[in-house]
Formats: C-alpha cells, sequence, structure tokens
C-alpha cells in the first residue's frame, strides 16, 4: 500500500502542477482589441471593387508577459455581403506603420508567413505591427464589425478580438458610407 502512495502522491502533484500552468502562458495584447461593446474606431474605404486586396495595419501587438505566441487564423466578426479576410502578417514595428494599400501584404513588405510574436508590452514601446488583407467578392458594399484572431501560446489555442468596423464601400454607395465620400469631396476642394 505504501508503494502504491508513493506512486500516486507525485503523480496527483504533477498533475495539480499542470492544470494550473495555463494561467502563466503569455496572452496576445492587440491595441482595440477585447473590447465587447462593439468596435472601437471604424475604417471606411470608398470606391472598392469584388477582389481586389485592400490591406490595413498600424495595430500595436505584445505579449502580457515573455514567452512567444503564433497567430494561426484571423476572421471576420459579423461579417456581411462576403467580406473576407485573405491574409494577415506581421512585423517588428522599427519605422512608419502601414496604413492603408491596394496591394497584397507580400508586396508592402510584411512576410508572407506571419512570425510568432515575442515582444513583451512593458519591455519596449517598439511592439508588432499587425497587418491585414481584405476583400470583397461581390459588388456590393461589404463590412465586418472586427476581427477574431486565434493564436497559441504554450500549446494552447486561445483568441483574441480586434474591434475595428472595417467597409468596403462600393462604387457611389452614399448611404452606408456617406462619410466616406464626403471626405473625398472636401479634400479635392482644397486643391
Amino acid at each position: 500500500m505504501r508503494a502504491l502512495t508513493r506512486l500516486v502522491l507525485p503523480m496527483v502533484v504533477v498533475t495539480a502542477m499542470a492544470s494550473g500552468c495555463g494561467a502563466f502562458d503569455p496572452r496576445l495584447i492587440v491595441n482595440g482589441g477585447s473590447g465587447t461593446d462593439g468596435p472601437d474606431a471604424e475604417i471606411m474605404l470608398p470606391d472598392t471593387v469584388a477582389h481586389r486586396p485592400y490591406s490595413l495595419g498600424g495595430w500595436d501587438m505584445c505579449l502580457d508577459r515573455p514567452g512567444s505566441v503564433t497567430i494561426t487564423r484571423v476572421e471576420p466578426i459579423r461579417p456581411y455581403n462576403d467580406i473576407v479576410v485573405q491574409a494577415f502578417s506581421s512585423r517588428p514595428h522599427t519605422g512608419p506603420m502601414l496604413g492603408n494599400a491596394e496591394k497584397p501584404l507580400t508586396e508592402l513588405g510584411f512576410p508572407a508567413r506571419s512570425p510568432a510574436v515575442t515582444v513583451v508590452c512593458e519591455e519596449t514601446s517598439l511592439h508588432t505591427e499587425l497587418a491585414l488583407q481584405y476583400a470583397k467578392t461581390g459588388d456590393a458594399t461589404a463590412g465586418a464589425d472586427g476581427v477574431r484572431i486565434t493564436y497559441t501560446s504554450a500549446g494552447r489555442q486561445r483568441t483574441v478580438d480586434l474591434n475595428v468596423r472595417v467597409l468596403l464601400c462600393a462604387p457611389g454607395d452614399t448611404e452606408r458610407c456617406g462619410e466616406a465620400y464626403e471626405e473625398l469631396g472636401t479634400t479635392g476642394d482644397d486643391d
């Protein structure tokens, strides 16, 4: 009986320690992420057409503690009218951030395969830039209320939401995208 107790007790201790390890794996922090009250910002791109890439960037990412996380998937939250996230990538934030462009991320200097995020938030102000490549498959205005980022951390799958509404506005859609077209009109008046 004592031999059995000596074998079982270490197994119980190891199991208890391993089950609590998830609290110590790093979590991904994304600027504008993890809110539950709807989008924090809205990006409207005017005159978008089907199947063209629209790349957006400029979101800071970092970890809440030392370690490494790998982003494995990015999916739109509450998408409508066939908006898709074609690609995602990241790069060290060492210079100007992307903003937006009508090119694939790989043509804008982002790696085809997003590297692991290893920068700890409190250790430096130079974090990692997240970039997303959107498209729409139809002619109508398409959008989503944000994206859900799935990542692995210490072998566990986790998610964080980036609450930024993106609208890919159809040419001339002033009903949904009036603000974007108003901005276009006012910028042309100054020239």
